[in-house]
């Protein structure tokens, strides 16, 4: 028995009998080809310049930025020593860690920083206050006193000591945007460190202004 295999036809292109007009014409549907293949692959870098443009602009919505400033007295002009931290940037940070350096030496704590500096003791420290911003969030434009110590007359000459030696505090603050896209700063650059993730320090800074027992 024999089997009668049909073969598939293939069109081709109208031929009109005259060459010129058909190498003219095969000339002008590869000319479209080559055009419509251009103009896909402009419309498509075009497109991912755009989404690209859409994802800074999206990003620069969100960025937040960190200071630390310092100062002395309060709003109502009473002698108050403040160390604080603002989000000057245009979306929330999250701040994953603080470590607080005196003269450049990492300090444990508010405790020890008011020691090292400025000869505090125990009793002195129950008029300063203090915030756990450590783990916290900050909205745009948001500013939080991390510690702050008013002038008494039980405390006036640590607050002396301490009104000469803030400056010589310093900082590295881990902090993300909510895209987590994260960056560590000293609170006094214009340009933080980006930083894939904020890793937690092998020494917490602990905010509590009483020593622990």
């Amino acid at each position: 028995m024999s089997l009668d295999v049909e073969t598939p036809e293939v069109s081709e292109p109208h031929k009109t009998g005259h060459s010129v007009v058909d190498m003219a014409v095969a000339i002008a549907a590869l000319f479209v080809s080559i055009v419509s293949l251009v103009l896909a692959m402009v419309h498509g870098r075009t497109m991912e310049r755009m989404a690209e443009a859409n994802a800074r602009l999206v990003e620069a919505n969100s960025w937040p930025f960190l200071q630390t400033t310092t100062g002395n007295q309060d709003n109502a002009g009473a002698p108050v020593i403040t160390l604080d931290v603002a989000n000057a940037g245009v979306g929330p940070a999250k701040i994953h860690s603080v470590e607080v350096f005196y003269r450049g030496v990492r300090m444990g704590s508010w405790v020890e920083l008011l020691a090292q500096c400025c000869a505090a003791r125990g009793h002195m420290l129950s008029y300063a206050s203090s915030t756990t911003a450590n783990f916290g969030v900050l909205r745009a434009g948001q500013e939080v006193s991390m510690m702050s110590f008013p002038d008494t007359p039980q405390n006036h000459e640590v607050w002396t000591a301490l009104n000469v030696q803030r400056t010589a505090v310093s900082y590295r603050i881990c902090y993300c945007s909510v895209f987590d896209d994260c960056w560590i700063t000293d609170g006094a650059t214009l340009e933080p460190q980006r930083t894939p993730r904020c890793v937690k320090p092998a020494q917490p800074f602990d905010p509590l202004l009483q020593p622990r027992r």
